[in-house]
């Protein structure tokens, strides 16, 4: 299926049997585009923002069985992408990006949010930058529950030549159960020396001072953890652009990671 986008436009896609999509945003064209896996198996989306563009693409798992996601596109001229993945599902799950920034001023900025209980979910992020003045940013976020396993590459390349490229990523894992299992790799690949380049890891266990003072205002434990863990999950979700979609999602969310209790 190839969906191609002109002037300004607002889309929702969901996905069945149909696992192969292609977006296509002509020049100086802008928008956004929220899409739902609806089915187990293996999804291939390939995005193509022509030069001059702003896409902001929001996918959710929805799958009730385990997803293999490929997510691919080269980033053109003044090109600016924005994604954002939630799975928020008790199934497994694989995620597989690779984006070049191929032309001046290209940018792009990549959000994962996952919720890990009993299952496991896999990710492994490329951003290359392949010319300079690029700009490239992935924010990876997870909250793992009890027999949680969690792996995430995240792989910033900078190429020879491509000066003045930034290159950054965050990648952020709450703990708050037991017998999980975690590996996370973060990879900054640099071959000029012009260039900007970070990358930020913490994985840990809530902060006790904090659980004992939501506690001590008449929280259960569950519901204090889950408080804690909202924050994972809201600059994913905050990418909705439809308000009452957004508030509902935000609600899923808080009930699957215990705010409201049992």
């Amino acid at each position: 299926m190839e969906r191609i986008y002109e002037d300004e436009f607002q889309d929702v896609l969901e996905l069945k049997e149909e696992k192969e999509l292609k977006i296509l945003v002509s020049p100086h064209t802008y928008g956004n585009t929220r899409l739902i896996l609806k089915e187990e198996g293996e999804y291939r989306i390939e995005l193509a923002p022509m030069h001059s563009t702003s896409i902001h693409l929001f996918i959710q798992n929805k799958a009730q069985g385990k997803v293999r996601l490929h997510l691919l596109g080269d980033i053109q001229e003044n090109a600016d992408v924005k994604l954002g993945l939630l799975d928020l599902e008790d199934t497994d799950f694989e995620l597989y990006e690779s984006f070049d920034l191929k032309a001046p001023g290209a940018r792009i900025e990549l959000y994962t949010a996952q919720l890990c209980q009993d299952q496991k979910k896999k990710g492994d992020i490329l951003v290359r930058h392949s010319s300079p003045y690029t700009y490239g940013y992935m924010h990876n976020f997870a909250v793992l529950k009890d027999g949680a396993n969690y792996e995430m590459v995240a792989n910033g390349t900078i190429d020879k030549g491509a000066r003045e490229a930034a290159s950054h990523q965050e990648t952020r894992v709450l703990t708050v159960g037991k017998e999980h299992a975690t590996k996370v790799i973060p990879l900054l690949m640099i071959d000029e020396n012009d260039v900007k380049a970070s990358h930020a890891l913490t994985i840990g266990e809530p902060d006790e001072n904090q659980l004992y003072y939501l506690e001590s205002h008449g929280l259960s434990k569950e519901m204090a953890l889950g408080l804690l863990s909202v924050g994972y999950f809201m600059p994913t979700i905050e990418m909705i652009q439809e308000e009452e979609i957004r508030e509902k999602t935000r609600e899923e969310m808080e009930r699957k990671v215990g705010v409201y209790g049992h």
